[in-house]
């Protein structure tokens, strides 16, 4: 994109993760940043946050929605002011059309084209910023990386060494250890740390973890593999770590360990090929050719098939930083990869008998290959 041109960025920061990151400032009230053709830069807010927006806010100038009242008023709906106040400061600085990115609200869209200013949306403006990691951005995900291994390590270990009953239940502490239970340890153990869960944690087994986003429900039992996803952010970076892992409190079957060893040597597989200058395609393609090598099906899309029989119905991985899921993915028509991007490398293999295994780590592309950040053991034993 030209930086000749003036764009616009507006929402809510907090839930905007491109805004976010342009202004580098968390409110709960909406905001607007403004990057004029001149390269000089305007954030519009809510008047009570103007001083501590103008000690911390990456931007020239702030301002709040009074200061470019229209000729008709304010509405006294904050947010329909919010957006009057962008048009009418677009209108006074002679703009005649902006860029905006996919995350712009319809309300700013609506007073903006009102007020005769030509709207220009790029598929590109801020993407290609947020893909490649600066040394600071790469050091929080490093952090929320190590931090997730670490919940992962205290929920495996819990499942690993919980007590059977005599059919086959788990136990801890004198109660049923189920998937609920386990997902409400890992919040309260990331809650000490200053790490959201918002989204919870995946902890499935058979038959739900079939379904290989199912976050899993009902008690634990030996002898299954159990699907660990932890993907919480860090409160005081807004990073995200992204880790899964597979383990059994009991004896895996042989065709359990078959399958953790293709997901273990895909996964190697796709690591080994990320690197910059090829495509995330060409990543996935690597990931699921040893899945086929070793006989296990690949599945996409609405294909029937038995959900006995253990298939991989998805990509290789995404984008991560800001959000857990982010562009580019590990996938087909996976495009370019960058130096200095971060991606989730999680192959997996779902049975709605056998069970699942996902192995999920998360990879830096370096000037020569690639990282694994805050690596972690991946055997599907567990106990201590």
């Amino acid at each position: 994109m030209s930086s000749k041109r003036t764009t616009v960025l507006a929402g809510i920061a907090a839930n905007n993760a491109s805004l976010f990151h342009r202004i580098r400032f968390i409110v709960s009230d909406s905001a607007v940043i403004i990057d004029f053709a001149d390269e000089t830069s305007l954030l519009i807010i809510r008047d009570i946050e103007m001083d501590r927006a103008r000690q911390a806010a990456s931007a020239d100038r702030v301002c709040c929605a009074a200061d470019f009242e229209p000729e008709g008023g304010l509405s006294g709906d904050r947010d329909t002011a919010l957006a009057q106040a962008t048009a009418e400061c677009l209108r006074r600085s002679g703009e005649t059309s902006i860029t905006v990115d996919r995350t712009l609200p319809y309300l700013y869209a609506h007073f903006i084209l009102q007020a005769g200013i030509a709207i220009e949306y790029s598929e590109n403006f801020g993407v290609k910023e947020r893909r490649i990691k600066r040394p600071g951005e790469i050091e929080h995900l490093r952090h929320a990386q190590k931090v997730t291994g670490e919940a992962m390590t205290f929920a495996c270990r819990t499942i690993a060494n919980a007590t059977p009953d005599q059919n086959g239940i788990l136990h801890h502490d004198g109660e049923i250890l189920t998937s609920e239970r386990v997902r409400s340890m890992i919040t309260a153990f990331l809650l000490e740390r200053n790490f959201s869960n918002s989204h919870g944690s995946i902890v499935a087994t058979a038959p739900h973890v079939a379904d290989c986003h199912h976050y899993g429900t009902g008690p634990l039992k030996a002898n299954l593999p159990v699907v660990v996803d932890i993907f919480p952010m860090d409160n005081a970076t807004r990073y995200n770590g992204d880790m899964t892992r597979t383990v059994v409190c009991g004896e895996p079957s042989d065709e359990l360990k078959k399958m953790h060893a293709a997901v273990c040597e895909a996964r190697d597989a796709g690591c080994s090929a990320i690197k910059a200058g090829t495509t995330g395609e060409t990543v996935h393609l690597a990931t699921i050719a040893v899945l086929e090598k070793q006989g296990f099906m690949i599945v996409r899309g609405d294909v029937q098939h038995d959900p006995a029989i253990p298939n991989m119905p998805h990509g290789t991985g995404h984008g991560i930083g800001l959000e857990v899921h982010e562009p580019i993915l590990l996938d087909h028509a996976g495009g370019d990869i960058l130096e200095h991007e971060v991606f989730t490398v999680e192959p997996g293999l779902y049975s709605s008998v056998l069970g699942g295994v996902r192995v999920e780590d998360m990879v830096l592309v370096t000037e020569t290959g690639h990282e694994i950040l805050s690596p972690v053991q991946e055997s599907l034993n567990w106990k201590e």
